[in-house]
């Protein structure tokens, strides 16, 4: 799997399909507020007297009928709904975790993010992403199973998690007619095959569902947005505090820039104008980013990752391959774990801007615990290659200090590893290697490079 899916996309899937249904009251930069699947403490969410199964059905009923109404999607088929309590959530979580990956995938993740510089090489993901998947859920749909569930103890809806059921209601209603998995792509194999095209996806599905919630909060009473307010000042924050940042902005892409996608195309005809998106989708987070591209064709191009195993010898394993995209690029450059190494978020977008396609390759040898990175990008116009250029160069210089001229190509040298940026009309290569003669047998493959 590959380390970029596994953290932005893949266990998403293989582990519930989770679904931010309200923002959390934890703030970036004093500005912006994140959230994923927060879940209210017991006291919030404890009914004032014994819940009533019938009275509970008829409660969801009418929440679907309404949804149904509001969103003008039909249902084709019953929903199967569930209550979770957190331990079984938990549970499920770490099933899921068990059953699809391995400590090796989890260790070679690591690598492969710490060398992009997204998070410290001793970081325990594993734990850190189980936390996440278990500590703050509210409620999901799981495209897998059809299930739609909701994470109580109490097994009665509160005005929270009355919202969270209209989420979830959206992405049933979503998946019966769209189809997330086959249909969009939305699907560990669609991650696997085509990332970019599956996070676009999946920026549309969650896009259009916070859409939709935020029109379902705007009909509740008076007492209901008080509950609300009150069970979402309830929410324990703690594990987004410990994400590196780039994990707890690349989590709030889907529902920030998911929805300010949707919204764009709502403006322009209501519902229908958004079912006209979800009939030809976008294909990549350029898209989301820059709608303007999406309606214009301006899509992905395919850029080549070449093998390298035989170039490199006995004893390296390809560990990584895929495409990174525009977004990620943006992260990179602006929320990496080095705070020194951060550009200013302008600076981030202005370089990452111009993206037209990208592919990485990476190996690593377990003998020696070397790694190899390659990572290349085609930019749309030779200016705005020029940008990435120069403010990679400057990136560069802040991670690993003041770079060395080979030839045309800033490189930076480490304790055990060498970085060089090789450019050439609208290409960038950055190549991370032990040394130059493994440097140099890598770009031989690159010949837009060379």
């Amino acid at each position: 799997m590959s380390s970029r899916n596994l953290v932005v996309g893949g266990l998403v899937l293989g582990c519930l399909a989770l679904c931010v249904c309200a923002l959390a009251a934890l703030g970036i930069g004093g500005a912006l507020y994140y959230g994923q699947t927060a879940r209210v403490t017991e006291d919030t969410a404890t009914p004032s007297g014994p819940v009533d199964p019938d009275a509970l059905v008829a409660e969801m009923n009418a929440i679907e009928q309404q949804v149904v109404e509001m969103r003008g999607l039909q249902p084709t088929g019953p929903v199967e709904r569930k209550f979770m309590t957190v331990e079984e959530v938990k549970q499920r979580v770490l099933d899921d975790f068990n059953e699809d990956t391995t400590p090796d995938e989890w260790a070679d993740d690591t690598r492969v993010l710490a060398a992009y510089g997204m998070v410290p090489p001793d970081i325990d993901l594993y734990n850190l992403l189980l936390r996440l998947y278990s500590e703050g859920v509210a409620g999901f749909y799981d495209p897998d199973t059809g299930e739609l569930v909701i994470v109580s103890d109490t097994g009665a809806l509160n005005a929270y998690e009355q919202v969270t059921f209209a989420h979830e209601t959206n992405h049933a209603l979503q998946d019966q007619n769209y189809d997330l998995r086959d249909g969009m792509g939305f699907s560990d194999e669609g991650f696997e095959a085509d990332s970019e095209k599956a996070r676009a996806a999946q920026a549309l599905i969650e896009g259009d569902a916070t859409i939709l919630e935020e029109q379902y909060k705007e009909t509740l009473s008076r007492a209901e947005l008080n509950e609300y307010d009150h069970a979402l000042k309830a929410i324990d924050v703690t594990i987004y505090a410990e994400l590196p940042p780039f994990l707890l902005f690349d989590f709030a892409f889907p529902y920030f820039q998911g929805a300010d996608f949707v919204r764009r195309y709502y403006r322009l005809g209501g519902w229908a104008r958004v079912d006209d998106v979800w009939r030809d989708p976008p294909l990549s987070t350029e898209h989301i980013l820059h709608p303007a591209r999406y309606d214009s064709g301006d899509n992905p191009l395919l850029v080549e990752r070449p093998a390298l195993t035989d170039t490199l010898g006995t004893g390296w394993r390809q560990i990584d391959s895929g495409v990174s995209g525009e977004w990620f690029t943006y992260l990179m450059l602006a929320y990496g774990d080095n705070e020194d190494a951060r550009l200013s978020a302008k600076e981030a977008e202005q370089a990452a801007e111009g993206w037209g396609g990208d592919g990485y390759v990476v190996y690593y040898n377990v003998e020696t615990d070397q790694l190899v990175l390659a990572q290349h990008w085609v930019w749309d116009t030779l200016a705005d290659a020029n940008e990435f250029n120069q403010t990679f160069e400057k990136y560069g210089d802040r991670r690993w200090g003041q770079s060395e001229s080979t030839g045309t190509s800033p490189c930076w040298r480490e304790a055990s590893r060498q970085h060089c940026l090789f450019v050439n009309g609208q290409h960038s290569l950055w190549l991370t290697a032990p040394d130059s003669a493994i440097l140099d047998s890598a770009l031989a493959l690159y010949p837009d490079l060379r």
